[in-house]
């Protein structure tokens, strides 16, 4: 009878075992969990200053645009770039087919 009741003792504590090892078992996920938290909550808190630092630089920047005012000369070289664009397209245009046909007169495809 005393063999039966270390048997009984042994199951019983072997029970426990598995109890402890399917709590352990738990216990390494969630602080698998927690760990992989932490790193994501670094890379928001990494992202979160970034945008906070481009945020400062952008409220220089307009506030040195709201302080800066266009002169007439600005305005006029500004339109006249654009002109100057425009009325030389065409030409470039012409340019790059005159080398293409003649390119092509030398290449055959």
């Amino acid at each position: 009878m005393p063999e039966q009741k270390e048997v009984e003792e042994m199951k019983e504590f072997m029970g426990v075992l598995m109890d402890v090892k399917v709590s352990m078992a738990e216990l390494n996920g969630k602080v698998d969990k927690i760990l992989s938290l932490e790193e994501k909550v670094n890379s928001t808190y990494d992202i979160a200053k970034g945008a906070e630092r481009r945020t400062k630089d952008h409220e220089v920047d307009i506030k040195d645009l709201k302080n800066k005012k266009a002169d007439k000369g600005d305005i006029e070289r500004i339109i006249k770039d654009r002109d100057n664009w425009q009325r030389n397209l065409p030409a470039w245009i012409a340019v790059v087919i005159s080398v293409i046909v003649f390119l092509s007169n030398y290449i055959s495809f």
